[in-house]
């Protein structure tokens, strides 16, 4: 085992450990495992945003509830093209947020601050999720899902039609992000819109014609690129829904990409490793 390899285990069994060690944990994640809208959620992070329960986003779908993250019943809240691959077990889906920086920064973003972490991490970021509410990895006890999950997504990315399944989702959520800016600067100030969208339509320029040769490269070489697969642990996670982060290693792909959360992914190697070690432990005290 690499050091580095030996940090990663030592730090997941560290987060795992403070995570079941805190008071009233197993309570509310019995709570959240049931669906209880009722439960005051304390220690649980990334559920829906208390503004957002009781609506629906993007006009499909349920109203969102109390114990819901964005993740939860995703076939229901978002449009189907969104799922790029499913099983009985797991969704993959495309990160959300644009692969590119420059669209994120201070010169473009509408509140005209620095949002470049709010990024994905490589032109190709995918997630995997549970199908069924999962909290998070550290919460988490069998490794049979990880293993389904990673195994899914080997299998589709051999598939017919994969690359360019990938390649249309991670280009629509950089166009989505150009709307959602474009609408915010005639929302904010009408005055100044037109300047800001001059200036939006040069960088956007940019960025498709950098997408485009990110493109070209992963077409080109498919089977030669090196894939990571990632967990953020609780606390560091964003949405309370375990999910397997999987980008494209090669720096050459995360030129315009955030390396901001670099620090609190944990391969799925030592994911893997740590719950096979507690199997074994397990099985012994039977």
């Amino acid at each position: 085992m690499s050091m580095r390899f030996i940090d990663h285990v030592k730090e997941f069994r560290r987060l795992r450990a403070e995570f079941w060690n805190t008071p009233g944990v197993h309570e509310e994640l019995r709570a959240y495992e049931a669906r209880d809208n009722d439960y005051e959620y304390k220690i649980l992070k990334g559920l829906i945003p208390k503004p957002l329960v009781g609506r629906t986003t993007n006009d499909i779908g349920p109203a969102w509830q109390k114990s819901d993250t964005f993740f939860t019943d995703f076939h229901t809240h978002y449009d189907p093209r969104r799922v790029l691959s499913s099983t009985e077990d797991s969704y993959i889906i495309c990160n959300v947020a644009c692969h590119d920086t420059r669209l994120y920064s201070s010169d473009i973003d509408p509140s005209s601050s620095d949002k470049t972490a709010a990024a994905g991490m490589s032109y190709m970021h995918l997630l995997v999720i549970p199908s069924e509410k999962v909290y998070n990895a550290v919460s988490h006890l069998d490794r049979s899902l990880i293993t389904e999950m990673k195994t899914h997504f080997w299998e589709f990315w051999f598939s017919d039609g994969s690359i360019n399944k990938i390649i249309h989702a991670v280009h629509d959520a950089m166009e989505r992000r150009y709307t959602v800016v474009a609408e915010a600067y005639q929302r904010n100030d009408a005055a100044t819109a037109p300047q800001r969208l001059a200036h939006l339509d040069a960088v956007m320029e940019e960025c498709r014609i950098s997408a485009a040769d990110f493109a070209k490269k992963l077409r080109a070489g498919r089977n030669r690129v090196d894939i990571v697969y990632g967990f953020h642990a609780h606390p560091h996670h964003s949405v309370g829904h375990m999910h397997m982060h999987v980008l494209l290693a090669d720096p050459r792909f995360r030129t315009q990409s955030t390396l901001a959360h670099d620090w609190k992914t944990l391969p799925f190697e030592a994911v893997e490793y740590v719950f096979h070690r507690e199997e074994i432990e397990r099985n012994r005290m039977y």
